[in-house]
């Protein structure tokens, strides 16, 4: 299996996550509750890109990475949508990565 890099801009990404209290046990702040938790219904590119404070384009391009897992939804080109259990997969990769990664990247 091929090993994929982390780009600065996700590592910055995944830096925020952990200083926003994010840890590497569990996708989720310690100290806020867990709404989406139990969420059943797929997240849209959008509501990934405000929760992760980073544009909508950096989420398509993690998703052709093959990074975040997605699929479309309706006919030709229709829309992706990113499964919850996935996107807490993701998210908590970022946060570990980022415990793994030094602050200074080259």
């Amino acid at each position: 299996m091929q090993e994929q890099t982390i780009s600065p801009a996700v590592l910055e990404m995944a830096r925020a996550l952990v200083a926003a209290g994010f840890a590497a046990t569990s996708a989720e702040p310690a100290n806020e509750p867990v709404p989406h938790q139990e969420r059943r219904k797929p997240y849209r590119v959008a509501e990934v890109a405000r929760i992760l404070d980073v544009h909508q384009s950096t989420v398509y391009r993690e998703i052709e990475s093959g990074r975040l897992r997605a699929f479309r939804v309706g006919n030709r080109r229709g829309t992706l949508r990113i499964p919850a259990d996935a996107f807490e997969d993701y998210r908590l990769r970022l946060v570990l990565a980022a415990s793994e990664t030094p602050d200074e990247v080259a």
